[in-house]
């Protein structure tokens, strides 16, 4: 890069800085006091969490965790093929893994509705995995990796299976969320939707500390919020890091919130990156490599067809 180059680019990233300083300003000069007075009451309360003894792990039962992948070969649209995995695996060893192929090729599906049922299988395979492993196993927890939301969102009626499922069967359902992209803070604040929960919270929590929000009526917090999906919500920050995680449980199992986040919190490294560990375990297993991926494409499908519709130019770059 030419040397005028870099200094038209370090003139913008300088702007850039200026008014991320602007915008963000009321909430770095915000101490921790101050914010724990703006939001306690009509947003939500906090409590402090205790890790659980032993005792109190082993009676929890037999907990699992779920997390789908998605491997992808091919080049642009339509000419790819997505293979999706979806692992529910207990700590007492016992697994169900659901898995699903796609390609726009044989549906002629356009690039946005390739996208949504790209969403759609993804959370697909990962609530069936749950489901299975609920119906076949002695399970008393089931962690889901992130928000529950989205499972409404993309398959509606496989998340009211599980939902109906866990209700009926007394098995507590948790999303354990590390990438917060919500707002409920700062619309509940008056602040419309100028900063994501993630922002707002940076550095406001003790570690150990827990915000529950205030459940509010579904007609006020719209169709596709959380209360309408039925959930409740909470922010926890669980390692050394200032940085705040969340979870979702279901409305009717809202009285075992603070044990779950109990678990999650014990669950979770001190000196970790928010997730609790039995969830990296089952993404580690989870995976479908390129590798995996190239292997059973050339094992499966004919040569002249792969050459077709699977191999990007990129790929036939030497």
């Amino acid at each position: 890069m030419k040397q005028e180059d870099l200094f038209d680019f370090r003139r913008q990233m300088r702007a850039l800085n200026r008014v991320l300083k602007e915008k963000y300003e009321p909430l770095f000069g915000m101490s921790k006091a101050e914010f724990k007075r703006t939001v306690e009451g009509h947003i939500g309360t906090f409590t402090d969490l205790a890790r659980l003894r032993e005792d109190e792990l082993h009676a929890m039962g037999n907990v699992a965790g779920v997390d789908g992948s998605v491997a992808r070969a091919g080049g642009a649209h339509p000419h790819y093929i997505e293979l999706f995995q979806g692992l529910a695996l207990a700590v007492c060893g016992e697994e169900h893994c659901t898995r699903r192929t796609y390609t726009p090729v044989l549906t002629e599906d356009d690039a946005v509705s390739a996208d949504k049922i790209h969403d759609r299988y993804l959370a697909e395979v990962e609530l069936e995995a749950a489901i299975g492993i609920i119906e076949e196993t002695d399970v008393r927890v089931v962690i889901m990796d992130g928000g529950l939301l989205r499972y409404r969102i993309n398959s509606r009626d496989t998340w009211e299976e599980l939902r109906s499922l866990c209700i009926e069967r007394d098995v507590l359902l948790v999303g354990a969320i590390k990438d917060i992209k919500t707002r409920d803070i700062a619309e509940r604040t008056g602040k419309a939707r100028a900063y994501y929960d993630r922002e707002i919270l940076a550095g406001k929590l003790e570690r150990g500390e827990l915000l529950i929000l205030s459940e509010r009526a579904p007609e006020e917090a719209g169709e596709m919020s959380k209360e309408a999906a039925g959930l409740t919500s909470g922010f926890y920050r669980p390692t050394d890091h200032w940085e705040v995680v969340g979870l979702d449980v279901l409305r009717e199992q809202r009285e075992h919130l603070v044990e779950l986040a109990r678990l999650l919190y014990t669950l979770t490294p001190r000196k970790g990156r928010g997730v609790p560990f039995w969830i990296d375990v089952v993404d580690e297993r989870v995976k479908v490599s390129p590798g995996d991926i190239r292997l059973l494409m050339e094992e499966s499908i004919d040569r002249d067809i792969m050459e077709r519709f699977f191999v990007s130019e990129r790929d036939r770059r030497v």
